[in-house]
C-alpha cells in the first residue's frame, strides 16, 4: 500500500537535484527531522543528470572557495558514510595560460589563493605534460595545478545525498508536480501539488531549471533563466590513459572531464541559446535533452583539437546538448525572497555539482538559524533588483555572463549587455562633457571624464598606471580645487510614523535620537554584531528619515530594514531612489561655489558637518547634506530630477571661475582608501564587527538597547582579536583585493582592499589581522607574484585629523 501523502511537514523543499538533496541532506545532520523533499520527476531529472560532474574549488572570494572545498571534502566521505559510491576522484586539475595576459591572470588567482591558505602551485609546460601526455603545450605559459580537485558522478552524489537525507527522517517524494502556493501577509503557509496541499513553516525553492516558475507561484520574479549548454564525448581509446587530471584552457575556451579510456569535453561558446527562444522551460518539460548543434560549438572543438590532437582521432560517441539555469550575472542565488519571510532561494547554479555541498550546508544553517554561517554576498539574492527581473534582460544579460564564462576577468572592465538601461537626468550633460561610463545595479555612472582628443584609457590590462593620468587628475582637483559628482546612483529610502525614530534607533549602531537635521553615519548589525549595511541616516523632521545607501546595496538594505520593521504600522518605508537626483559638490573651493549658487547662509557655523537643510540654488528647491566619502569639504544636494540639470548648470557657472571639473567613480575608489573610508562587501561583511573594523566611533553603546549590541559589549570585554588595519606599499604593484598579506615567511592575511593613493603617490591596502600580528609594523604584500614591503598606519593617510571636512 502506497504511503498516505502528507499534510504538513515544517520544512518543504521543491526540487531533487543536487541542490535540493544536499540540503535535505544538511537539514537531516542538523537533526531536523520534519522535511519534506518534492520532485515533479524523479531525482536529478532536471539539470543534475546530464551535468558533467566537474569540481573545482577555487573561487574569487575567500568565502565561496570555502563552500566548494567543504564540497569536495564532502565528495570524499559521503560514500563510506551512506554506502552509495558517489564516483568520486580526487585527481587534481590543471588551468592553462596560453597568453600573457592569462598566465597574469592566474599569477594573481594564486595570490588570491595563498592569501586563502589554499593549496594552488603555478607551474611550467613541462610540468603539465607530465601530469597530462595528451596535451600539447607548445605556446603555454604556464598553468595552475590544484591537486585537491577532481570530478564526481553527479547521479550517484545527488543518491547518496538523499539517502543519506532519508536515514535521518526525511521523506523524500517523487513524481509530484506543485502546482501553487498559498500564502497568507509575509508566509508561505501550504504548498499545493498535484497530489494535495502541504501546510507547512518553511519552503525552499531549489527547483534549478523552474526556480523562475515557482517564484512566480509566489509573486516574485526571480533573477533566473535556462539556456542550453553542450559538451560532447569521445569514442573510448586505448590511448587515453587513466586517472588523467580535469583540464581547463580558457584561452582555447574548453574543459575536459576525463572518462574511463575517453574524454568528456565542453566549454562556453560566444553564442549559446536561451532555451524555447525566452529562457523559460515548460513544467512538462522532463529528463530531456536538444538536438546536437555542433555548428554552435566548433570554436570549442577547434580550440581543444589544437591542443589535445589526439581528438582529432577520436569520433565522437554522444553529444549532450541540455538545459542549464543561469542568473543575470552567470552566479547562483542564494537568501531569503524580500517579501515573504520563509521562503529560502537556492538557484541559478551552473556550476551546481561543485557547489552542492557548502550550498547545502549554508542554506541549511540560513533556514534554521537565519544565517548561513558566511558572508555570501556575492551569491545573495539581494545582489539583484527591479531591473534585473524581466525575461528579456535576463537572456541578454544571462548569455553575455555565460560567453565570458572563461574570459580574462580584467578589474576595469564593464558589461556590456543591457545598456544603457536606468539613465540619470544629468546623462546626456556628461557624456557631452567627455564621461566614460560605467555601470552600477543598472545605472550609468561616469567613471572618468576624457579631455578633448585625449585617448581612453586601455581596459584590457592589469596595470592600475594606464589610468593614473585622467584618475589622477581628477584626484587633485577634488583635494585642491572644487569638483562635481553625479551621484544619483544612490539608493534613497523614506522611512517615517510616529514608531520610526524609535525603530531607528534599535536597528541601528550609531545614535539616531538627535535634533532634526542631523545625519548620522552607522552601521546595521546582525545579533553576533556583523555588519549587515554601512550607510547614512538623515533625519529631516521628528518622525521622518531619509536613509541613503551604496546603488548596488538598496535591495539589500532595503529588505534589512523592512524586514525588522515592526507590524503594527507606526513604521512604514518607501524607496525614493528615483525621487532625487544627487550632485556632489567637493573640494576646499566647494563653499565658494555654492555661496555664489545661492543666497542661503552656508558658513561653517551656520552649516557644520554632518548636517542637512534646505536651500534654493539658483530657481530649484534642494536638500543638501554635508558630508563627504571623498575626506574634503563638500555637500550631497538631493533634488528632483527635473530641477537637476538646472542645479547643475547653476553651479558650473559658479565654479568656473575656479576651474571646477566634473569627476567620476574611480577617483572616489583612491580618495576613499586614502582616508580609510570603508567598502561594504569588501573591507566590512557580515563577518566583521565595527570594533574589529575601526569603526567604533560610529557605535553608541551607551545609548541603550539596539541589534547586537550584546555581541559588541562581550567582545570588547573578551578585547578584539582581529582588526582591519591600513597599509602602505613601497612599490607601485597594481593591488585589487585579495593580495597576500606575508610577515616572516607566513601568509598572514589577505587585503580586502587596493587602490593607488594619488595625493600620496603609493598603493593602499586594507587587511584584517589577528593575534600577535596586530603588532606588526611592516609585512610584505605579494601581487601578481611580485611583493613590496609595506607599512602599517596607524591612522588615515591623507589629513588624519579630519579638519579639511570640517572647515
Amino acid at each position: 500500500m502506497a504511503p498516505t501523502f502528507p499534510s504538513h511537514a515544517r520544512i518543504v523543499i521543491v526540487g531533487g537535484g543536487a541542490i535540493g538533496a544536499s540540503i535535505a541532506y544538511h537539514l537531516a545532520l542538523a537533526g531536523e527531522k520534519d522535511v519534506l523533499l518534492l520532485d515533479k520527476g524523479k531525482l536529478t531529472s532536471g539539470a543534475t543528470w546530464h551535468a558533467a560532474g566537474l569540481m573545482g574549488q577555487l573561487r574569487s572570494k575567500v568565502n565561496l572557495t570555502r563552500l566548494m572545498q567543504y564540497s569536495a571534502e564532502l565528495c570524499a566521505r559521503i560514500g563510506a558514510e551512506t554506502g552509495q559510491d558517489v564516483g568520486w576522484r580526487n585527481v587534481g586539475s590543471l588551468r592553462l595560460a596560453a597568453s600573457e595576459a592569462r598566465w597574469q591572470e592566474l599569477k594573481r588567482a594564486a595570490t588570491a589563493a595563498k592569501s586563502y591558505g589554499f593549496g594552488m602551485d603555478l607551474i611550467g609546460p613541462d610540468d603539465v605534460k607530465k601530469l597530462f601526455p595528451l596535451a600539447d603545450v607548445q605556446g603555454l605559459k604556464g598553468a595552475t595545478w590544484i591537486a585537491g580537485d577532481g570530478y564526481v558522478d553527479p547521479y550517484s552524489l545527488t543518491q547518496a545525498y538523499a539517502k543519506g537525507a532519508r536515514s535521518g527522517g526525511v521523506r523524500i517524494i517523487e513524481d509530484t508536480a506543485v502546482t501553487g502556493l498559498k500564502i497568507s501577509g509575509r508566509r508561505i503557509t501550504a504548498v499545493e501539488t498535484d497530489k494535495g496541499a502541504v501546510g507547512c513553516e518553511i519552503v525552499v525553492n531549489a527547483a534549478g531549471l523552474w526556480a523562475r516558475q515557482l517564484g512566480e507561484m509566489a509573486g516574485i520574479d526571480l533573477p533566473v533563466t535556462v539556456v542550453e549548454h553542450q559538451y560532447l564525448v569521445t569514442e573510448k581509446s586505448p590511448l587515453v590513459p587513466d586517472n588523467l587530471p580535469t583540464l581547463r584552457d580558457p584561452d582555447a575556451n574548453f574543459y575536459v572531464k576525463p572518462e574511463p579510456g575517453a574524454m568528456a569535453i565542453g566549454g562556453w561558446e560566444k553564442q549559446t541559446r536561451a532555451v524555447f527562444g525566452r529562457g523559460k522551460l515548460p513544467m512538462n518539460f522532463g529528463q530531456e535533452l536538444f538536438g546536437a548543434e555542433l555548428d554552435r560549438i566548433a570554436e570549442v572543438i577547434e580550440g581543444a583539437s589544437a591542443r589535445i590532437p589526439i581528438l582529432n582521432q577520436l569520433g565522437i560517441r554522444t553529444v549532450v546538448n541540455g538545459p542549464i539555469p543561469i542568473s543575470a550575472d552567470g552566479e547562483p542565488v542564494m537568501g531569503v525572497a524580500g517579501t515573504l519571510d520563509n521562503f529560502f532561494i537556492a538557484c541559478g547554479f551552473t556550476s551546481g555539482i561543485a557547489a552542492s555541498g557548502g550550498v547545502g550546508r549554508a542554506m541549511s544553517n540560513w533556514i534554521l538559524h537565519n544565517d548561513p554561517g558566511m558572508d555570501l554576498w556575492a551569491f545573495d539574492l539581494r545582489r539583484f533588483g527591479q531591473p534585473h527581473t524581466g525575461l528579456e534582460y535576463l537572456r541578454a544579460s544571462a548569455i553575455e555572463a555565460y560567453s565570458k564564462y572563461y574570459a580574462v576577468a580584467w578589474p576595469e572592465e564593464e558589461r556590456s549587455a543591457c545598456r544603457p538601461l536606468r539613465c540619470s537626468a544629468l546623462h546626456h550633460t556628461l557624456i557631452a562633457q567627455g564621461a566614460e561610463m560605467g555601470v552600477k545595479f543598472g545605472w550609468e555612472r561616469p567613471n572618468y571624464f576624457l579631455q578633448a582628443g585625449e585617448a581612453k584609457p586601455p581596459l584590457e590590462t592589469f596595470e592600475q598606471s594606464a589610468s593614473a593620468g585622467v584618475v589622477g587628475r581628477e584626484c587633485r582637483a577634488v583635494r585642491e580645487g572644487v569638483a562635481l559628482i553625479d551621484q544619483s546612483s544612490f539608493s534613497k529610502f523614506e522611512v517615517k510614523g510616529p514608531g520610526a525614530a524609535a525603530y531607528l534607533q534599535w536597528l541601528a549602531a550609531g545614535n539616531i535620537d538627535k535634533a532634526p537635521g542631523a545625519v548620522v553615519y552607522t552601521q546595521l548589525l546582525n545579533p553576533r554584531g556583523g555588519i549587515e549595511s554601512d550607510l547614512t541616516i538623515m533625519r529631516r523632521d521628528e518622525d521622518r528619515f531619509l536613509v541613503v545607501t551604496g546603488s548596488g546595496f538598496g535591495t539589500r538594505d532595503g529588505d534589512w530594514i523592512a524586514r525588522h520593521m515592526p507590524r503594527d504600522g507606526s513604521v512604514v518605508m518607501q524607496d525614493v531612489t528615483s525621487g532625487y537626483a544627487v550632485i556632489n559638490l567637493c573640494g576646499p573651493l566647494a563653499r565658494q561655489v555654492l555661496e555664489c549658487a545661492t543666497q542661503d547662509n552656508v558658513a561653517n557655523t551656520d552649516f557644520p558637518y554632518m548636517t542637512c537643510r534646505n536651500l534654493h540654488i539658483g530657481w530649484a528647491p534642494v536638500m543638501a547634506a554635508r558630508v563627504t566619502y571623498m575626506g574634503e569639504l563638500g555637500w550631497e544636494i538631493y533634488v528632483a530630477p527635473e530641477y537637476a540639470a538646472h542645479v547643475y548648470g547653476r553651479l558650473w557657472d559658479a565654479g568656473e571661475s575656479c576651474g571646477i571639473v566634473n569627476v567620476g567613480y574611480k577617483a572616489i575608489s583612491s580618495l576613499r582608501m586614502e582616508k580609510r573610508y570603508l567598502y561594504w562587501g569588501a573591507d566590512i561583511t557580515p563577518d566583521d564587527s565595527p570594533l574589529e573594523a575601526g569603526l567604533g566611533f560610529a557605535v553608541a553603546l551607551k545609548k541603550g538597547d539596539f541589534q547586537g549590541r550584546d555581541a559588541l559589549l562581550a567582545q570588547k570585554q573578551r578585547g578584539v582579536e582581529r582588526r582591519l588595519m591600513q597599509f602602505r606599499l613601497d612599490d607601485p604593484l597594481p593591488v585589487y583585493g585579495s593580495e597576500a598579506v606575508i610577515s616572516g615567511g607566513r601568509v598572514i592575511g589577505m587585503t580586502t582592499s587596493g587602490a593607488f593613493g594619488h595625493t600620496i603617490g603609493a598603493p593602499i591596502v586594507f587587511a584584517y589581522l589577528q593575534g600577535d600580528d596586530m603588532t606588526l609594523t611592516e609585512v610584505e604584500i605579494e601581487a601578481f607574484g611580485k611583493r613590496s614591503r609595506a607599512k602599517v598606519m596607524d591612522r588615515c593617510a591623507y589629513d588624519p585629523a579630519g579638519e579639511r571636512l570640517r572647515v
